[in-house]
C-alpha cells in the first residue's frame, strides 16, 4: 500500500502506465511528470543489469519491467531511496536524470563551428517519447551496431566461399564476336561477365585488346600464350598481386585501377613496351624504383587515391609525359628528372613547396589545387605552362605570374588568400588568359569594398572568356553578315557556277592569246613595234607569304585557333 501511495505522488510513474501494469487504480489521473530535459543519459538500474548485458532486445524490456513495477517492495525501496534522482518513466523506461555527462560522452567534447557531428546510435541516449515498439527497435538496434561490421565480414567471407567458379569457353567467344575463325579474333570483350578466373586464351593467336574488367577475378593467369596482346584491362576486380605477365612483351596499355593491389611488386618487370598503366583507387604504400624502372618507355602513370607519400621513384622514368597523383598522402614533391612531364595533376595531398617540379621545360598543364602552398615563386619560370589550378591553398601574392607564366591561358586561383584586388589586376599582362577564377578570396568577400569585383575584373582585363565559371559578354562590331549553311543542292548549283566561270577564264585566255598573236602578225607586215604591257607573263610569281611555313603546332586549342585565324588573314590580304 505505501508503494502505491508514494508511486502516485508527482514526477513518479504516471497514471496510465500504472493503470497498464495493475499497480494503481481507476480514478482522477495525478499531475502529469515533467517532460525530460534532451541528451539525458539512460541510467540502467542494478537489479536489471544483468538482463541488458545477457538477454535479447523484447526480453531486457520486460525484465526491467517486472524488476520494478511487479515487485511491490522493490517498487516502494526505489520510490524511497531515489528521491534525490527524481525517478520518472515514460513508455516503460527508466530515466535518471544527470547535470552533467560523464567525460566519456561526445557530447561534453568541443567541436568546431564546421563539425557537428549527430549523436551516436546508442541507447545511452535519451530519444523523444514513443510508443514501446519504437523503443524495442531502438534497443536492439543499438545492441547489433557493434557487431555490424563483424557480421558483413563474415557474409562476404561465405559468399566467396559458396560462389561457384565461372569462365567462357572458346564457341562462347567466337559466337560472341560472331566468327568462326579463331585467327580472326583480335579483341575480346568480357566486361562484367561475372568471371571469377581468367579464360584460357590459348587458341587465339591474334588477340590484341583484352577486357576483363568488372569481374571477380583474383588472380592473373592463363595469359602466357598471348604475347601479341597489346592493351589489357583488369580494372574493378579483386587482384592483390601483379603477376603471370611476363610474357606480355607487346604490351602498351595496362589498367589494373579500382582493385586491392598493396604493391607492385616484379610484375612489371619484362614490361618494356609498356607506355600507359593506371593503377589509382589501390592500397598501394609506396613505390620503389626496382618496380617501375624496367618500363622506359611509359608515358602516362595514373597513381591516383591511394597511399603513397613520395614519387621519386619516378625520375627512373626519363619518357614520362603524364603523372596523375591526386589524393594520397605526398608531402614533399621531386621529379626533377622528368624533363619531358607535360601534365602534373598532385591535388589533394599535403604538398607545402614546389621546388621539386622547377624549371621543367615542357610543363604545360599543373593541378595542385587543396594542399598546403602558400607562393608559387619555386616553381620558377615556365614559358609553356597554360594551365594552372591552385585552389584551396594559402597563396597571397600575384604579381609575378605575368614575368613567370606568360602563356597562362586559364588560372584558378579561388580559395586562397588574396587580400587585394591589385593583386588580381596585374594579369592583365597575360596576353592569353581566358579563364579565371577568383571566388572565396579576401578580397571579395561579401561586404568587403570590392564585393563586386567582376565588373572591375573585366574592364581591367578585356581579354577573359570565363570569369568564375560564368562566360563573359563582349560587344562585337558590325561586320558582314554570316552566311548561312548551304543545303546539298545549293552546293550543288555553286559547283556548276565555279565550273562555268572556270571555262570562261579559259575561254579569256584564249581569246587574249589570239589577240596578241594577230597584233603580232601585223607587227610583222607593217614593221610596226607594237608592245604591250600585258604581253608578260600570265603566272606571276607567288606572294612570299603564300610559300611561308604554316605556324608551329601547338598543344593549346586558342593558341592554335589565334595563330591560323592570323595565317588566314594575312594570306587573303596578299592574294586580294
Amino acid at each position: 500500500m505505501d508503494g502505491r501511495l508514494k508511486a502516485r505522488t508527482s514526477g513518479s510513474v504516471p497514471s496510465t502506465l500504472g493503470r497498464q501494469i495493475g499497480v494503481l487504480p481507476v480514478g482522477n489521473p495525478p499531475p502529469r511528470a515533467r517532460r525530460p530535459q534532451p541528451r539525458q543519459i539512460l541510467s540502467t538500474p542494478p537489479q536489471s543489469k544483468k538482463y541488458i548485458d545477457e538477454g535479447s532486445g523484447p526480453l531486457q524490456y520486460r525484465e526491467v519491467n517486472t524488476g520494478i513495477y511487479n515487485d511491490k517492495t522493490v517498487s516502494a525501496e526505489r520510490t524511497t531511496n531515489m528521491t534525490n534522482d527524481k525517478l520518472s518513466a515514460r513508455s516503460g523506461k527508466v530515466k535518471l536524470k544527470q547535470t552533467s555527462p560523464p567525460t566519456s560522452d561526445l557530447s561534453s567534447r568541443p567541436f568546431s563551428k564546421k563539425f557537428s557531428p549527430s549523436p551516436p546510435s546508442s541507447s545511452h541516449y535519451q530519444r523523444s517519447p514513443g510508443s514501446s515498439a519504437k523503443v524495442k527497435d531502438a534497443l536492439s538496434s543499438a545492441r547489433s551496431t557493434s557487431s555490424r561490421s563483424r557480421n558483413e565480414a563474415e557474409q562476404e567471407v561465405e559468399f566467396w566461399e559458396k560462389k561457384p567458379q565461372k569462365t567462357v569457353t572458346e564457341e562462347e567467344i567466337l559466337d560472341q564476336n560472331q566468327e568462326t575463325d579463331i585467327n580472326r579474333i583480335y579483341d575480346i570483350n568480357l566486361h562484367a561477365a561475372e568471371l571469377t578466373v581468367v579464360p584460357k586464351l590459348d587458341k587465339f593467336p591474334n588477340l590484341r585488346v583484352l577486357d576483363l574488367s568488372c569481374n571477380y577475378i583474383e588472380h592473373i593467369e592463363n595469359l602466357d600464350q598471348s604475347k601479341d596482346l597489346r592493351e589489357l584491362k583488369l580494372y574493378d576486380n579483386r587482384l592483390t598481386t601483379v603477376e603471370n605477365l611476363k610474357n606480355l612483351k607487346e604490351l602498351v596499355t595496362l589498367q589494373l585501377q579500382y582493385n586491392k593491389l598493396k604493391q607492385l611488386g616484379k610484375g612489371f618487370s619484362s614490361l618494356k613496351k609498356l607506355k600507359t598503366i593506371r593503377i589509382d583507387c589501390n592500397k598501394i604504400l609506396r613505390l620503389d624504383a626496382s618496380e617501375l624502372s624496367c618500363c622506359v618507355q611509359l608515358t602516362s602513370i595514373n597513381v591516383s587515391y591511394n597511399l603513397v607519400d613520395n614519387l621519386s621513384a619516378l625520375n627512373y622514368l626519363p619518357n614520362l609525359e603524364e603523372c596523375y597523383a591526386a589524393g594520397n598522402r605526398i608531402r614533399t614533391l621531386d621529379l626533377s628528372r622528368c624533363k619531358k612531364l607535360q601534365d602534373i595533376d598532385v591535388s589533394k595531398n599535403r604538398l607545402t613547396d614546389l621546388s621539386g617540379i622547377r624549371n621543367l621545360p615542357n610543363l604545360q598543364t599543373l593541378n595542385i589545387s587543396s594542399n598546403q602552398i602558400t607562393s608559387l615563386k619555386p616553381l620558377g619560370k615556365s614559358k609553356c605552362l597554360q594551365e594552372l589550378y591552385a585552389s584551396g591553398n594559402r597563396i597571397s601574392e600575384l604579381s609575378f605570374i605575368p614575368d613567370f607564366f606568360p602563356r597562362l591561358e586559364i588560372f584558378n586561383i579561388s580559395c586562397n588568400n588574396i587580400k587585394t584586388l591589385d593583386e588580381v589586376c596585374c594579369l592583365e599582362r597575360c596576353e592569353d588568359i581566358a579563364e579565371l577564377f577568383l571566388y572565396e578570396n579576401p578580397f571579395c568577400a561579401p561586404g568587403s569594398e570590392h564585393s563586386h569585383y567582376m565588373a572591375e575584373i573585366q574592364a581591367v582585363i578585356p581579354q577573359l572568356e570565363i570569369l568564375d565559371g560564368a562566360h563573359i559578354k563582349r560587344h562585337t562590331h558590325r561586320g558582314a553578315p554570316i552566311m548561312r549553311p548551304m543545303s546539298a543542292s545549293t552546293i550543288i548549283s555553286v559547283r556548276q557556277v565555279e565550273t562555268q566561270m572556270k571555262a570562261m577564264d579559259n575561254e579569256m585566255v584564249s581569246f587574249e592569246k589570239s589577240i596578241l598573236d594577230r597584233f603580232e602578225s601585223l607587227r610583222t607586215a607593217c614593221g610596226i613595234d607594237i608592245t604591250d604591257s600585258r604581253t608578260s607573263s600570265n603566272n606571276p610569281e607567288p606572294s612570299p607569304s603564300l610559300t611561308s611555313q604554316r605556324p608551329s603546332s601547338k598543344s593549346s586549342s586558342r593558341s592554335k585557333i589565334r595563330d591560323a585565324l592570323q595565317f588566314a588573314s594575312q594570306n587573303f590580304d596578299d592574294m586580294a
